[in-house]
C-alpha cells in the first residue's frame, strides 16, 4: 500500500469533520442560523473541492492545462455554493432549515465522502487514468466500494444513532443501510467476493422484510412524505440488485464491473443523511419565502 501515512492523516482529519457537521446539524437542525448554514455549505464545498482538485492531479497526467484543471475544479464548486447560498439569502431562504438546504447539505456531505473514497484509493494503489475514461470508472467503482472508505462512512453512519433522532420507518431504514454499507461486496477489490455477495444479498433480503414488515403493519398511520422515503429505499433495493447482476455481466476490470453498484452504495449515503437531516419530515417547510420572515419579525 502507497502513502500509508498520507491515507492516516486524511481519514483523521477527514472522518471527525464530517461526524461533527452531520451531528451538529442533526442535533442543531431546528435552532440554525443564517451563519451556521452558510458555514456549514461553504466549509463542505470548499473541503470537496481541495479533495477533487487533489483527485484531479492525481489521476491525470501533470501537464499544465491539467494543473489549471485542478484548480479551477475547486474554484468551481465552491462559486457554486456561495452563488446558491447568496441567491437564497437575497429570497430569505437562508434563515432556517428547509427541505432545500437539508438536501444540498446532504449531497455536500456525500461529495465529500465520495472524493475522499476516490483520493484514498488513489493514495493506497497509485492507479492513473491516463486520461482514459475506462480507468476513470475503474477508479470510482473501486474506490466507493473499497474497506478504506467503507470502515469511515460506517463511523460516520454510526455516530448519528446516539443522538436516537431515529424512531420506527426511519429507525429501520438507516439501521438497513448501515447493514447493507457493512457488508459491501466490494470491500476487498475483489477478493472473497462470492461470500459477500452472499452476505449482502441475504442482509438486503432481512432489511427489505425488516422494513416492508414494519411499513404495512402501519400503512394507515404513514404520512405522504414518509412514502416518499419508502419510495427512496425501494429504488435503492432495486439499483443495489441491479448492481450485483450487472458485476457478473459487464467485462473489464473490477472498478468497471462494480460500477452500477457503487453507485447504488452513494446513493446510499446521501439517502441517509437526508433521513437524517429531515428532508422526509413533514415538518420540515420546503422553503422559507421573505414574506413570511417579515411577517414572523413584525409579531
Amino acid at each position: 500500500m502507497h502513502d500509508l501515512l498520507y491515507i492516516i492523516l486524511t481519514e483523521i482529519l477527514m472522518t471527525p469533520f464530517i461526524v461533527f457537521v452531520v451531528l451538529f446539524v442533526s442535533s442543531k437542525f431546528s435552532s440554525m442560523t443564517v451563519r451556521s448554514i452558510s458555514l456549514i455549505l461553504f466549509l463542505l464545498s470548499m473541503m470537496s473541492g481541495m479533495l477533487n482538485s487533489l483527485n484531479y492531479y492525481l489521476l491525470y497526467p501533470h501537464g499544465f492545462l491539467n494543473q489549471v484543471m485542478a484548480i479551477n475544479i475547486s474554484m468551481f464548486e465552491m462559486t457554486i455554493i456561495i452563488s446558491y447560498i447568496l441567491v437564497s439569502a437575497f429570497n430569505g431562504n437562508i434563515g432556517k432549515m428547509t427541505k432545500t438546504h437539508a438536501k444540498w447539505i446532504g449531497i455536500l456531505v456525500g461529495w465529500n465522502e465520495v472524493s475522499m473514497a476516490l483520493f484514498l484509493y488513489s493514495l493506497a494503489y497509485g492507479f492513473g487514468t491516463n486520461g482514459e475514461l475506462v480507468n476513470t470508472i475503474n477508479i470510482i467503482g473501486a474506490g466507493i466500494t473499497n474497506y478504506l472508505f467503507t470502515i469511515p462512512m460506517i463511523i460516520e453512519m454510526v455516530s448519528l444513532l446516539f443522538l436516537k433522532i431515529h424512531n420506527g420507518l426511519t429507525l429501520r431504514i438507516s439501521t438497513g443501510i448501515i447493514a447493507m454499507q457493512a457488508s459491501d461486496p466490494g470491500l476487498f477489490s475483489g477478493l472473497y467476493s462470492i461470500p459477500l455477495i452472499i452476505v449482502f444479498s441475504t442482509v438486503m433480503i432481512v432489511v427489505l422484510y425488516f422494513v416492508l414488515s414494519y411499513t404495512y403493519k402501519n400503512r394507515k398511520n404513514l404520512e405522504n412524505e414518509w412514502r416518499k422515503m419508502l419510495n427512496y429505499f425501494i429504488f435503492l433495493i432495486l439499483l443495489s440488485s441491479i448492481g450485483l447482476v450487472m458485476s457478473a455481466i459487464i467485462p473489464g476490470p473490477f472498478g468497471v464491473k462494480w460500477i452500477i453498484f457503487a453507485l447504488s452504495m452513494a446513493f446510499s449515503m446521501v439517502y441517509y443523511f437526508l433521513i437524517s437531516f429531515k428532508f422526509f419530515d413533514s415538518s420540515t417547510p420546503v422553503a422559507i419565502r421573505r414574506k413570511l420572515l417579515e411577517s414572523e419579525s413584525t409579531d
